[in-house]
């Protein structure tokens, strides 16, 4: 019996490696391009540790790899699946459905459709260590931007003009994801890559969802809350981003000026209770 997956996503190929089963997911409109790519030997490199981000592994914030060479057509990025909050003391990195995984990619491919640019998502790779066994892991693919840098870089690198433009342009792109009923649920500065040309990518749409219709002004401002909360962060750590820049990211998102000025004090006091508590909910939450 053949799966049932979401709609623009199909099993490209099912794979043994060291007698794990491994299944390859990919979206239906890059069919001709991931074929191409050597699933073989990316899941053996997976399985075999190799181009693992050691920094990051040891942060327990899972495994970032990154794969190049010859067999490849471009340098990939392979996130690894963890659970976030008490949950990763638990199970770690296993899970008992590939849902979430194929839930991401198909967001993914959902925000590339808005005309907002992302990584090109590649695959989804599911590993099933034993026959018997309850438990997968999951790996996340997409293409690496080599020459692209995280926000928090690009804002310590570039001067007033620079940095009001990508707070303008992040408002603007987080309204359009909004008004087409998306909910950003990882949205911070981490998660923003700048490309040479000042061109912002969103990554990581892990627990990501859309709904049928705009979001309603809870969820808009719950994630307005996750983005500005992660700014403040920044800042406190010694982050350059003004108040002026911050005010530019809510315009773009509020361009009426009654409707800012309302948003703009729900925000306010919404944050300044939150700061209160935020240690411990980042501990349960963190993903």
């Amino acid at each position: 019996m053949s799966e049932i997956l979401p709609e623009g996503l199909y099993l490209n190929s099912s794979l043994i490696v060291e007698n794990q089963l491994c299944s390859v997911y990919t979206p239906r409109h890059s069919f001709l391009e991931n074929d191409t790519f050597p699933w073989q030997k990316i899941v053996e490199d997976l399985l075999a540790g190799h181009g693992l981000a050691e920094p990051v592994a040891e942060m327990g914030r899972g495994g970032i790899f990154f794969l190049s060479g010859g067999h490849l057509p471009y340098p990939i990025v392979v996130r690894q699946y963890r659970h976030g909050g008490l949950g990763r003391f638990l199970s770690g990195a296993r899970f008992f459905s590939k849902r979430r995984f194929l839930s991401e990619l198909k967001l993914h491919e959902v925000v590339s459709e808005l005309g907002i640019s992302t990584p090109q998502a590649l695959a989804v790779i599911v590993v099933k260590k034993e026959p018997k066994s309850i438990f997968i892991n999951g790996y996340y693919v997409t293409r690496r931007l080599s020459d692209s840098v995280g926000l928090p870089e690009f804002l310590e690198q570039s001067g007033a003009p620079s940095r009001l433009k990508i707070a303008f342009e992040i408002g603007t792109y987080l309204r359009q994801l909004h008004e087409n009923g998306f909910f950003y649920t990882d949205m911070h500065v981490k998660n923003i890559l700048v490309g040479p040309d000042g061109e912002i990518f969103f990554i990581d749409f892990d627990k990501a969802e859309q709904f049928s219709a705009p979001l309603s002004s809870y969820r808009r401002r719950a994630n307005l809350y996750r983005f500005l909360r992660s700014v403040e962060k920044y800042y406190h750590r010694g982050g350059k981003l003004t108040d002026t820049d911050r005010a530019a990211f809510l315009i773009a998102y509020e361009p009426d000026p009654k409707k800012y000025a309302k948003l703009y004090r729900k925000l306010a006091l919404g944050l300044s209770w939150r700061r209160l508590f935020y240690k411990l909910g980042w501990w349960l939450n963190r993903s």
